[in-house]
């Protein structure tokens, strides 16, 4: 049969280098009387407070190789090319949009033109043949690159 062994709130602060307020708040569930705690169970329940601390900290670890690898894993994708800050990516919309908003204002002008020259003009095959010429245009466009050569 196992011994009850009792030991000081006092001798448990020393024992294991921590207040005695803090040894109160970590044994509360193992007091026996009044200052007074089960050793056996105040022991076994610091061991398991040190591994979770350990296990915290290693979760931690983790999560800050991981972001640490994803930004390195990022920062390459942009020497690669694959990604664009904010700021560019605006300003080739905006060029990209501005050009093919010139383009099909053009070819309005041209549809309009090639329709009064015939005498019996296909409307349909003319529009399609002009907005296809634009769109073969926009598809054309080259963006900007993070390389810095345009």
């Amino acid at each position: 049969m196992g011994q009850t062994i009792l030991i000081s709130e006092k001798q448990l602060a020393k024992q294991f280098l921590i207040t005695e307020r803090q040894v109160r708040s970590l044994f509360k569930n193992f007091k026996y009387a009044p200052g007074e705690y089960l050793y056996k169970e105040c022991v076994k329940e610091y061991i398991k407070q040190i591994k979770s601390k350990h296990g915290d900290h290693n979760l931690e670890d983790q999560k800050l190789k991981k972001a640490k690898r994803e930004t390195q894993e990022f920062n390459l994708k942009i020497l690669k090319d694959e990604y664009y800050p904010d700021h560019i990516v605006r300003g080739a919309l905006s060029d990209m949009l501005i050009k093919f908003k010139s383009q099909l204002l053009s070819a309005s002008r041209k549809i309009i033109i090639e329709i009064e020259q015939k005498e019996n003009p296909d409307i349909k095959k003319i529009v399609e043949k002009h907005v296809l010429k634009s769109l073969e245009e926009l598809e054309k466009y080259n963006p900007p690159s993070n390389k810095g050569d345009k």
